[in-house]
């Protein structure tokens, strides 16, 4: 494919021109300019060649090419368009600069990117891992049917309760066994104290 995918045609000044030329003959002139351009703005000097662009036989391109090869400059065994020249220069600057314009847009990005990874890799986690949460977990999983794990600072034999009613029952056998020793120790006052608990909610 062309790296020059279009060609600017001026209807109007190529209407004028071709006042004189047949339909055959601006068929072929059409067919020259455009493989001109694509060839970069140049094509050889040679009736064979010029006649194969044109789609004509040799000897109809020698009849027709008289008046069509006024058209273009002949010089050091190539053919050129004046025209075609000056447009094609135009179309090669706009390229160049849509390449340059596509390469520093590229380049901003790519940087930008970069700049954003690297600040990602560097920030810290938002969120700590919670162990607590973790051995809970890991505690919930274990099954129902396994014994609940004895929890440091409390006596031995001491569970974690269930339910409030759980609590409440364990905190009144704490108040009795208290009592029970002090009674067989012989402490007259046991079983007399009174003690205030804070109200226990439904579970």
């Amino acid at each position: 494919m062309s790296e020059r995918p279009f060609m600017q045609l001026y209807v109007s000044d190529f209407v004028g021109d071709t006042l004189q030329l047949s339909t055959e003959q601006i068929g072929a002139y059409m067919l020259i300019l455009m493989a001109m351009w694509n060839a970069g703005g140049r094509l050889p000097d040679d009736d064979a060649k010029l006649a194969r662009v044109a789609r004509l036989s040799p000897r109809r391109w020698h009849a027709i090419s008289g008046d069509l090869l006024t058209f273009f400059e002949r010089e050091a065994g190539e053919i050129g368009h004046k025209r075609l020249t000056k447009e094609l220069h135009k179309a090669q600057v706009k390229s160049e600069a849509r390449a340059a314009a596509g390469a520093r847009g590229g380049t901003a990005t790519a940087l930008k990117t970069k700049a954003h990874g690297a600040a990602n890799a560097g920030a810290l986690p938002r969120h700590s891992p919670d162990s607590r949460n973790q051995s809970e977990k890991a505690f919930s999983s274990a099954g129902e049917n396994e014994t609940a794990p004895v929890f440091s600072g409390k006596k031995p034999g001491w569970h974690r309760p269930k339910t409030h009613t759980d609590a409440a029952n364990a905190i009144i056998e704490e108040i009795r066994s208290h009592d029970r020793s002090r009674i067989a120790a012989g402490d007259e006052g046991a079983g007399r104290d009174v003690l205030m608990l804070p109200a226990i909610g439904p579970d």
